[in-house]
């Protein structure tokens, strides 16, 4: 059994890193020696910030129309850069398993040519998820219209999208915490989010988590989870268990309606059958849907650096579902953001009317938090 344990050298995942953000993700993950098990490539419209990369895969995007000095965070641009190129995306990604999309929402480069790069996905048959940053508050009101534009310009092609919030992050660190030390703390979630998922992908585990179950829950389209967890032991798994759940970065108020789960362990050694059953009912007790899909994967890594991880991945999140106490909450939380001009009348998703379940739950909780300064400062 033992010997099931080895890459699998058949499967190519391809990581793309989009934009500014995107690609120093790439190149973090280049840095954390993931080239030697997936395909990483950086994207920009930005000739200077490509060459600072250490990652060897580069494309350049839009060099007609912008002459390598980037989009000037105008998202229109990012599209029209990524369509120039269409045909060099559609060759860097074709052959893949799996794409995963990484990008900073809310500018140029990442929020316009994100979209096209998970349409050509889905045109190659290649099952695409995304994983995209939201601007920190600070950043402007215009920045995160141009983020939700740009989760609703995705929606549509991607498989399965998550959205991580710089803002929920700042809010669990505190508002003392270094600009440095958040971005780091950010880039470090992020990471162990990416490297999580790619082992469970490419290692062959005592219950194995293949690319056909990875495509059963990315089936399940929409809003997605994931999330990471560590112990240093094994009584402390159901901690590991609850840190994945509670990603600072994501909002996991919807996932009681997930209808397909990957729940995958990784052990220094051998896990109790009771840690591993008690583990998967702890997660079926948050699940309301009973029909919901679990996979549960396990893999032995003696070189971890912790006793026991846990890597949650949750799909098919389904955001018009609402609890009665949940609708009046979202109504409230609605209400009170437009009363602060938190929502854009203008901001229209597609040819659709603006909906405010169109908006991904994290960001509503966002506009939540917003809605709750401005009432303080008023009354102040």
């Amino acid at each position: 059994m033992k010997e099931l344990i080895h890459s699998n050298p058949e499967l190519l995942i391809t990581v793309i890193g989009i934009g500014g953000c995107g690609c120093n993700t790439i190149n973090m993950l280049y840095e954390n020696n993931l080239a030697d098990k997936v395909n990483l490539i950086a994207i920009n419209t930005d000739l200077a910030a490509l060459n600072s990369l250490q990652v060897k895969n580069k494309i350049l995007i839009g060099e007609d129309l912008t002459k390598g000095y980037g989009a000037g965070s105008n998202p229109e641009v990012g599209l029209k850069a990524a369509q120039e190129s269409e045909e060099l995306l559609t060759n860097a990604i074709m052959g893949s398993d799996i794409v995963i999309i990484t990008a900073g929402f809310g500018g140029g480069t990442g929020t316009g040519a994100s979209p096209l790069v998970a349409k050509i996905a889905r045109e190659l048959n290649i099952n695409c998820l995304a994983i995209v940053t939201l601007p920190f508050e600070s950043e402007g009101k215009l920045r995160m219209d141009f983020a939700l534009q740009g989760i609703a310009d995705i929606k549509d092609p991607i498989h399965a999208y998550i959205t991580l919030s710089n803002d929920l992050l700042l809010k669990g660190l505190g508002e003392s915490v270094g600009l440095f030390s958040a971005f780091n703390q950010s880039n470090e979630v992020l990471k162990n989010l990416l490297v999580s998922l790619v082992q469970m992908l490419t290692e062959t585990g005592y219950v194995n988590v293949d690319k056909n179950d990875f495509s059963s829950i990315l089936s399940y389209e929409g809003e997605s989870i994931l999330g990471v967890g560590k112990a240093d032991t094994e009584e402390l798994a159901f901690d590991a268990l609850d840190q994945a759940l509670n990603n600072p970065l994501v909002s996991i108020a919807k996932i009681d309606t997930a209808k397909g789960i990957i729940f995958q362990l990784f052990c220094k050694a051998e896990p109790k059958l009771s840690t591993y059953n008690g583990l998967i009912d702890h997660i079926r007790e948050k699940i309301t849907n009973k029909s919901v899909l679990i996979v549960p994967g396990v893999t032995l890594d003696p070189n971890l650096s912790s006793e026991i991880e846990i890597l949650i991945v949750a799909s098919g999140i389904d955001e018009t579902v609402q609890s009665s106490s949940q609708e009046h909450k979202d109504f409230e939380v609605q209400q009170a953001c437009k009363e602060n001009d938190y929502i854009d009348e203008e901001l229209t998703f597609g040819d659709a009317e603006p909906n405010y379940l169109d908006i991904p739950t994290v960001t509503r909780n966002l506009m939540a938090m917003r809605a709750q300064k401005a009432k303080a400062k008023s009354a102040s």
